[in-house]
């Protein structure tokens, strides 16, 4: 059994985990944000639009390089699109399990998270 105490010190490290994760949720969707708003914008170019799902290394040995380079930024524009919905959604559900612990834990939750924290900080300064 744990105590009341011992309870708390475990959700606290548990929020402290989906806070962390919160934080690299949103540093990848500011970062496939960044990223597609210097790619190509629209439809595919009606020429390459058959080789969307094709593998680079199954698309025809003919294709000249410039036209491989572009299916290629095409798919990842694709890819990041999938990428930061996938991101917006987990983050979403991080952030609800992260409001349940805020309300498990109470209303010292950010005094026992920054004490958290600076345990943490101390015991990485610690260790050579």
């Amino acid at each position: 059994m744990f105590t009341p105490d011992e309870i708390t010190a475990g959700r606290i490290a548990h929020a402290f985990g989906r806070e962390l994760e919160i934080h690299n949720y949103q540093t990848n969707i500011d970062l496939y944000s960044a990223s597609l708003a210097v790619m190509p914008d629209g439809e595919w170019p009606e020429a390459l639009a058959p080789f969307a799902a094709t593998k680079i290394d199954d698309l025809p040995e003919a294709m000249p390089d410039d036209d491989v380079a572009l299916v290629s930024s095409w798919q990842h524009r694709d890819r990041l699109r999938r990428l930061l919905r996938t991101e917006r959604a987990e983050m979403a559900k991080s952030m609800l399990v992260l409001d349940v612990l805020k309300g498990q834990i109470g209303p010292d939750y950010p005094e026992l998270l920054a004490a958290f924290k600076a345990e943490k900080a101390e015991q990485a300064a610690q260790t050579p």
